[in-house]
């Protein structure tokens, strides 16, 4: 294989190389994946060419999955491939840097002697993927995996052994099973290094479409130096081998393992960035501060001969138009059909928003209300006649002429609400909504009907 080409198969494997773990959620758009695990939200897919865009989905999927920050990560194949100056442009934080290692197992495997105190054993039961468990959580400074997680991984363990053990059951040369040489079914491996006996390191290795991909090689602190990372990589790298991988390839940590690994012969072939943006939502505090409003919501009713139906409420001193306040969480068109039943029994379809219309305090209300009017339709002799009144709020209704010369609900419905019943009778007959101050029409209020 080329170098050219080889440079090419590496960096497209490190691109298409993601990891789910058991307990995350995966949320989804159109362009974007992204997998929220821990409070982080690490985005697997980005497609398009607008960054801008590919960010605000990513925020917005980690967010409403619980997540605080979202991990983009950006390597030579990124696209857009400009997302890496619009992440930086939005204040991203670099929270890791990895070099793309690969090593050309064409080549023959490396020198990498191993001090004779140090002992590798691959993990196949619950205990020693416990013991791994403990040894990345220390080397890597992070918590242990949840449970949930740690069950998925016994599980797959479980499977992966059963299948090394059948391809081995069929093989003439079996292979010294420290190092892990089981057979080609089975593609997930994870060893153990132990000194003098005690569990000091570990690392993984996956077997995907023929290049061995080296992960979580983590020694414990006070075990650095003394061969126990040069050994995992050795058992590794024997065990690609194998199975007949073409290379294997890691995201070495810069300053770290990537020294080591370019020592044994790795190359890097590119650098990945992982930029870190936090998700930016405002607090509960912030919401409980907001200033609060009153939403009232009703509609216009007509007769056969046009007139508006207006009703004469028990415990009011003036009349009104059917409806009444929308309740919380509540859609004002929902909170009018609501009101429209309880208070007439008619169960009808309302149509159209005819009016939106705000008040000012007024009297002992002392916040301001925005009014819904939509368009209720016309009554038929049938559907008056099955009016029933809801008799501890209503005791009587009537029909008014409301046109350009006569507004007859004058007098009885309050000033602010006769204006708003003349501008939605004018507005449904235009076919336009209109948007009110206290009854009063706005410039440029007016917009055409999308009903």
């Amino acid at each position: 294989m080329g170098e050219h080409e080889l440079r090419d198969e590496v960096l497209a494997a490190a691109a298409a190389w993601v990891w789910t773990p058991y307990d995350a959620t995966v949320a989804t758009s159109d362009d974007v994946t992204v997998v929220v695990h821990e409070g982080k939200g690490t985005v697997q897919r980005a497609d398009g060419g607008d960054p801008a865009r590919l960010v605000t989905q990513a925020l917005r999927l980690t967010g409403a999955n619980g997540g605080d920050a979202v991990v983009f990560v950006v390597h030579p194949l990124t696209t857009p491939a400009h997302l890496g100056d619009e992440l930086t442009r939005l204040g991203s934080e670099i929270v890791g840097e990895h070099d793309i290692c690969a090593y050309d197992l064409s080549e023959g495997l490396p020198e990498l002697p191993v001090p004779a105190d140090v002992t590798i054993e691959r993990v196949d039961t619950p205990e020693q993927l416990a013991e791994a468990y403990a040894v990345a959580a220390e080397a890597f400074g992070q918590p242990l995996p949840s449970p949930e997680f740690a069950a998925g991984e016994a599980a797959e363990l479980a499977q992966q052994v059963a299948a090394g053990l059948n391809a081995r059951a069929g093989s003439e040369d079996e292979g010294p099973a420290e190092m892990g040489t089981a057979g080609a079914e089975r593609t997930i491996f994870r060893y153990l290094a132990r000194i003098d006996g005690r569990a000091v390191g570990s690392a993984g290795l996956t077997m995907d479409d023929g290049v061995a991909k080296l992960w979580g090689g983590g020694v414990l602190a006070d075990a650095r130096g003394r061969g126990a990372y040069r050994a995992l990589l050795a058992v590794r790298l024997a065990q690609a081998a194998t199975l007949a991988a073409r290379f294997a390839l890691t995201r070495a940590r810069i300053g770290t393992s990537s020294p080591i690994l370019r020592r044994a012969g790795f190359v890097a072939y590119g650098r990945e960035v992982q930029h870190q943006l936090p998700v930016r939502r405002a607090s509960a505090e912030h919401y409980r501060s907001l200033p609060h409003k009153i939403l009232g919501s009703g509609a216009v009713f007509f007769d056969e001969s046009g007139r508006v139906l207006i009703v004469e409420p028990s415990y009011k001193d003036h009349w009104e138009i059917p409806g009444g306040v929308v309740e919380r969480n509540e859609p004002p068109l929902a909170g009018a059909h609501r009101e429209v039943l309880e208070e007439l029994s008619l169960d009808r379809s309302l149509g159209r928003l005819l009016v939106v219309d705000w008040s000012p305090p007024r009297g002992r209300r002392t916040v301001d209300l925005m009014a819904f009017v939509f368009d209720g339709g016309v009554l038929t002799e049938a559907d008056v006649a099955a009016i029933r009144l809801q008799p501890e709020e209503l005791r009587g209704y009537r029909f008014c002429r409301v046109d350009d010369e006569v507004n007859e609900t004058a007098g009885l419905l309050p000033p602010i609400l006769t204006k708003r019943v003349a501008a939605a009778v004018r507005a449904r007959a235009a076919g336009v909504t209109v948007y009110l101050e206290s009854g009063d029409p706005i410039d440029g209020s007016v917009t055409p009907s999308q009903g």
